[in-house]
């Protein structure tokens, strides 16, 4: 097993080499696909990385959104962070997975990233209300699971992923009322791993 060393942030680094992950990009007028090397193995830890202003890609390709011509590629490529609405791996993943590294209560909502619409389960915190929880939500970008993206506007049809890492500063997040909540985690039974996002 590779030795692992721990930032202040509670980020795990492996000092195992890099390892490749294709992934696509979201801004509000690209999407971009290419590969980016990395010793993190959540895709969470890769956008949410101290200091981190943009990603080093290989093999990119960026598209307009809506007509997906491409404008630019294959090519090495720096994408900045900032810009980016959300993120996913292209292709089979493990990121799927839904336990945490803290106990977290799956919340159907809805994201607004303009001209991006994103539905799916977002994770928060067990506190006396879903305002505190959501007003709790931290890190720059946060996991949603099962999820599904469009933007009608400007025909992008509709996708559905695994996990997606949303820019929570872009994102207008919003729950129906009636959502079931609760405010103590449930008793679990047995040990469970981390999670892979």
């Amino acid at each position: 097993m590779a030795e692992r060393r721990r930032y202040p942030a509670g980020m795990y680094v492996s000092f195992a080499p890099p390892t490749p992950l294709t992934l696509t990009l979201v801004t509000p007028g690209l999407v971009i696909q290419g590969t980016l090397q990395t010793r993190l193995r959540r895709i969470t830890d890769v956008f949410n990385e101290p200091g981190a202003e943009h990603l080093m890609l290989t093999d990119a390709t960026f598209m307009e959104v809506g007509s997906r011509r491409v404008t630019v590629g294959p090519a090495v490529a720096q994408v900045q962070i900032d810009e980016i609405l959300f993120g996913h791996t292209t292709g089979s993943t493990e990121s799927g997975s839904t336990e945490h590294r803290t106990s977290k209560q799956p919340t159907k909502a809805t994201l607004l990233l303009p001209p991006f619409i994103v539905e799916g389960q977002i994770h928060l915190g067990y506190e006396p209300d879903m305002m505190q929880a959501l007003d709790g939500l931290n890190g720059r970008f946060i996991p949603v699971t099962g999820a599904s993206y469009w933007a009608y506007g400007v025909a992008e049809s509709p996708n559905h992923v695994d996990l997606l890492v949303v820019n929570r500063i872009k994102a207008h997040i919003a729950v129906a009322v009636g959502v079931e909540w609760r405010t103590e985690a449930p008793i679990e039974r047995g040990g469970g791993s981390a999670s892979s996002w």
